[in-house]
C-alpha cells in the first residue's frame, strides 16, 4: 500500500516540490510509502516545436528522491494516454495506491479528460483517499515547468533558479574539441549533454560554479554557436574555468548557472574576442565577490 503523486514533475520546480512534501506528510501518517509516478515525458516532448525537457530524466528521479519521495515509478506517456481515466486510476488503485495527491489542474486519461472533480468522485467509489495540494505562486503566478524553459529560454536564469527552488544545472560529459579556448589563452572543457531533447538556454556567457574533486570552481559558460571561430551548427557549451588547470577530458561535470552575463557576439577578430573574454573575467569576478554570502 503506497501513497502517491503523479506528474510529469518536470525540473522538480516549488510547486512540485509542494505537492512532494505533501505526499510524503501523508505517507507517514497513514503508515505507507511515499511514491511519485513520474511521466518520462510530457506529450509534447513528441513535437517539434517543444522546447526540451529542463533536465534529463536520471536528473528529474535523483531531485525527485531528493525530496523525501521513497519510490519513483516511471510512466511512459504513449502507453497510457489511450487509458479512459476510470481505467487508469483503477489499475493504480489494485496496484496499491490509497491516497493520490495531486495540484488542482491535474488531469488525466485520455484527452486529458480526467480532472480533480472526477478523481475525487472515484475516490468514494474505489475506496481511496484524495489530498488536493494549492498552486505555489510567485509574484501572484503560478510557477509551471513551462515559465521555467520561457525563463531559461529569455537568459533570465536569476528567475529559473527561484522557479525551482535551487540552482537551475547543466549536466555533461566533456570531451576533446578543436583546442581553440587553449589557442586564445582560454582553454575550455567542451559539455555534451546527451540525446534527450533538453531545453536550450539562451545563447551568451554565464557565471558557473562546479564541483571538481570535491572542490568548488568557478568560471565562464559559453552557450552558442561560436560565429567569431567558427561557426557550428550545434549549439556548444564551453566552460571556462578560472583557477582550474588539470586534463578533464570524459569527465562528467554538473555546472550551475549563477547568472546571465550577455549574450553571444560575433567579434570583428580574435583579439576583440579576446578582449571581450577578459572583461567577461572581471566581470563575472567582481560579481561573485559581491555574491559570495550566496554561494
Amino acid at each position: 500500500m503506497y501513497v502517491a503523486c503523479i506528474g510529469n514533475f518536470d525540473g522538480v520546480h516549488l510547486g512540485h516540490r509542494a505537492i512532494m512534501k505533501t505526499t510524503v506528510d501523508v505517507s507517514e501518517s497513514l503508515k505507507m510509502q511515499s511514491t511519485a509516478i513520474s511521466i518520462v515525458y510530457p506529450w509534447g516532448y513528441y513535437f517539434p516545436n517543444f522546447p526540451g525537457i529542463i533536465y534529463p530524466v536520471a536528473q528529474r528521479l535523483e531531485l525527485i528522491l531528493a525530496t523525501g519521495i521513497e519510490r519513483v515509478i516511471t510512466a511512459n506517456m504513449a502507453e497510457i494516454r489511450y487509458l479512459e481515466p476510470e481505467k487508469y486510476i483503477s489499475g493504480l488503485v489494485k496496484q496499491g495506491v490509497k491516497a493520490f495527491v495531486v495540484g488542482k489542474d491535474f488531469t488525466f486519461g485520455s484527452g486529458a479528460k480526467g480532472n480533480v472533480d472526477l478523481l475525487e468522485r472515484l475516490s468514494k467509489e474505489m475506496d481511496f483517499g484524495v489530498v488536493v495540494v494549492h498552486d505555489t505562486l510567485h509574484n501572484k503566478r503560478r510557477v509551471s515547468s513551462s515559465w521555467i524553459r520561457e525563463s531559461l529560454v529569455k537568459g533570465d536564469i536569476g528567475l529559473a533558479n527561484t522557479l525551482l527552488g535551487k540552482k537551475y544545472s547543466i549536466r555533461g560529459k566533456v570531451y576533446k574539441d578543436k583546442q581553440l579556448g587553449s589557442k586564445i589563452g582560454f582553454p575550455t572543457a567542451n559539455i555534451s549533454r546527451g540525446d534527450e531533447k533538453l531545453v536550450t538556454p539562451k545563447s551568451g556567457v554565464y557565471i558557473v560554479k562546479s564541483q571538481i574533486n570535491s572542490r568548488d570552481y568557478f568560471g565562464l559558460l559559453n552557450i552558442g554557436f561560436r560565429p567569431t571561430i567558427n561557426t557550428s551548427e550545434e549549439v556548444k557549451y564551453e566552460i571556462y574555468f578560472f583557477d582550474y588547470s588539470g586534463i578533464l577530458y570524459d569527465r562528467n561535470l554538473e555546472l550551475e548557472l549563477l547568472e546571465f552575463i550577455r549574450p553571444e557576439l560575433k567579434f570583428e577578430s580574435l583579439d576583440y574576442l579576446i578582449e571581450q573574454i577578459r572583461h567577461d573575467v572581471k566581470v563575472s569576478k567582481r560579481w561573485l565577490e559581491i555574491h559570495s554570502d550566496m554561494l
